[in-house]
C-alpha cells in the first residue's frame, strides 16, 4: 500500500532539480514567451496564421500517415 507514496515521493525530489532549473531561467522563458505571444497577434492581425493553420491541417490530413 506504501509504494505508490514511496514512488511519489522519489518523483517529487526530482521534479525539484527541473523547478530549480525553471527558476533559475524564468526571466527568459518569461521574455521568450511573450515574444512568441507578440508574433503570433502579429501573424493573426496579418491573417497569415490562419492561411499556415489551414496548410497544415491539409498537410497533416493528406500526407501525414500514422502508424496507429
Amino acid at each position: 500500500l506504501g509504494v505508490p507514496f514511496l514512488l511519489i515521493a522519489l518523483g517529487v525530489r526530482r521534479g525539484m532539480g527541473a523547478m530549480t532549473f525553471l527558476r533559475r531561467h524564468r526571466l527568459v522563458l518569461q521574455r521568450t514567451g511573450g515574444a512568441v505571444l507578440v508574433v503570433l497577434g502579429v501573424l493573426m492581425a496579418a491573417g497569415l496564421w490562419g492561411n499556415w493553420v489551414t496548410q497544415l491541417q491539409d498537410w497533416f490530413a493528406n500526407e501525414v500517415r500514422l502508424p496507429i
